[in-house]
């Protein structure tokens, strides 16, 4: 009778093994492409972080070196430094409700905002946020015209897309996971996206409002660390190579 048993479990289990083990659809994101339109030499020293200045006719980045704010033409030609010396300066955007800079200082956990004309700081305000490192904290921010709220994303450790404003404090945080890394962030209220890009990914991604992606594009080099995007232009930012790339984007 034992001997019995021990053939039925066997081929009991033997019968549960050939059966076909349910899969699960592995979803991939799209990937696009993207075709160099220019590029031009920029004169700062480890450029970090990218933002449309007024009306979309400048750019404004910040140096991780020089800790300064610097106003550019489309092509990457310096208009002119701001006074401001910041601390481990890595994102940037522009209010245009207030008319100021937004700067995010990344060791501190830092949100500054910094008069336009004067290029004078205003007010600084800490975003209260668990860290592991100084060199994983802040580093990049873009202000939504639409909600008038900050979207700013922390490099790693943790991973995340924090949605902040200085009358409500922290709205939300998002847990990231679909890069190694998160450099540089631009919100397109136009179209209701959240542009990211890796620097260690080396890649571009084009986000709904709920950080989900939709489109990937993968890039040449290491170190970008800024983007804005324009219809289907995208300036890309990079620290390493100081340079200003632009970029056609395909939806392929």
């Amino acid at each position: 009778m034992k001997r019995f048993s021990i053939i039925v479990t066997v081929l009991i289990l033997a019968y549960s093994c050939s059966k076909e083990t349910p899969t699960v659809p592995v979803i991939e994101n799209p990937i696009g492409s993207l075709e160099m339109l220019e590029s031009y030499h920029v004169d700062v020293p480890e450029p970090s972080g990218l933002s449309f200045g007024p009306g979309n006719n400048t750019l404004l980045t910040v140096s991780d070196h020089t800790n300064k704010v610097y106003e550019l033409t489309l092509q990457g030609e310096v208009i002119r430094v701001l006074d401001y010396v910041g601390k481990d300066l890595e994102g940037v955007t522009y209010n245009p409700d207030k008319h100021i800079i937004v700067v995010a200082e990344e060791a501190d956990r830092d949100i500054t905002f910094i008069d336009y004309e004067t290029g004078n700081k205003v007010e600084s305000y800490a975003i209260e946020i668990s860290f592991g490192s100084d060199n994983s904290g802040l580093e990049g921010v873009s202000y939504n015209n639409n909600s008038r709220m900050y979207y700013i994303v922390n490099e790693t450790n943790p991973d995340l897309l924090v949605i902040w404003s200085p009358e409500h404090g922290i709205i939300s945080e998002t847990k990231l996971n679909f890069a190694s890394d998160y450099s540089g962030i631009f919100i397109d209220e136009s179209h209701s996206l959240i542009w990211m890009v890796s620097d260690q990914s080396r890649a571009l991604y084009k986000c709904d409002y709920n950080a989900n992606v939709i489109m990937t594009y993968y890039l040449d080099e290491l170190k970008y660390e800024g983007v804005v995007i324009d219809n289907d232009v995208a300036y890309l930012i990079n620290d390493a190579t100081g340079r200003l790339n632009i970029y056609k984007t395909k939806d392929n």
